[in-house]
């Protein structure tokens, strides 16, 4: 049975944030520093820095550095969504039906198949799901080699009948201007590179709603238990020591420090203290 919970973040959104959360913002720090570097504020390293640096051509290792930082953080975004995409399907599961299971099967270790059958299954926001695509195909591209990953044409049609609501949504982005650097496996700007970043996030925030709206809580929270049991000798000798009451207090800390819930209801801590019981 379905109980209401108040998580408003699964722990693999909360993994995602951790790792992906502010990457806007380390962007821009990234970038004010090879601008100063540009435009002669930065002339020297710092003495804390133990090795050499002396580019023939300032203004051209920044601009060269500039693109490598965008093309790092695209890649990084990429491995975030792979792996709050894997996590979902990691004991214990987010994402936990036969429907799902099949898909996972179907994706195997495939960033890209499981974007589009997990955002597909879900009805994610299409102009989010063609984003994804054109991030993750221009990162397979540009990093790896042999690769058959293409965008949809009904994404591209998405993204093409959207332009304007793109641009409004991600601070003036052009899509034409997007597809000519996807299509040549050119370099994306600034502009480019942080709204692709802000699509990530927004996806994964999309799928995260409808985790935690279709997430069998009871299931969840017992699966996390045992499984923080089986693997803490020292944490189950502990709660078998205690006695009813205390056992629910023990049970609700522990589920707020590895399933992020603040607030579990009495009813749920009494059904896991006796399916645990049978365990």
């Amino acid at each position: 049975m379905h109980k209401i919970i108040k998580m408003e973040t699964s722990p693999a959104k909360k993994e995602f944030k951790n790792r992906f959360g502010q990457a806007n913002h380390f962007l821009i720090t990234t970038l004010v520093g090879l601008d100063g570097i540009q435009t002669g504020i930065i002339k020297e390293k710092p003495d804390t820095f133990s090795t050499s640096w002396n580019p023939r051509d300032v203004k051209r290792s920044a601009d060269r550095s500039r693109v490598f930082v965008l093309k790092s953080f695209l890649g990084w975004a990429v491995e975030s969504l792979e792996m709050y995409l894997t996590e979902l399907n990691r004991k214990p599961k987010l994402l936990e039906s036969d429907r799902f299971t099949v898909l996972f099967s179907k994706a195997g270790q495939s960033v890209y198949k499981k974007t589009i059958l997990i955002a597909d299954e879900i009805q994610v926001d299409p102009v989010l799901t063609a984003l994804m695509e054109v991030m993750i195909t221009w990162r397979n591209y540009t990093f790896h080699y042999d690769i058959d990953n293409e965008i949809r044409e009904s994404s591209l049609k998405c993204l093409k009948d959207q332009s304007e609501h793109v641009k409004i949504r991600f601070s003036g982005l052009e899509i034409e201007q997007l597809k000519k650097k996807w299509e040549g496996n050119g370099d994306f700007t600034f502009k480019e590179t942080a709204s692709l970043i802000k699509a990530t996030q927004d996806f994964v925030t999309e799928i995260d709603k409808y985790v935690l709206s279709n997430l069998d809580s009871e299931r969840f929270f017992f699966e996390s238990v045992k499984r923080h049991f089986d693997t803490n000798e020292n944490s189950l000798k502990r709660y078998i020591s205690f006695d009813t009451t205390k056992k629910e207090k023990y049970l609700s800390v522990l589920i707020q420090n590895i399933a992020g819930e603040t607030n579990v209801n009495s009813g749920i801590l009494k059904t896991i203290i006796e399916q645990l019981k049978t365990k």
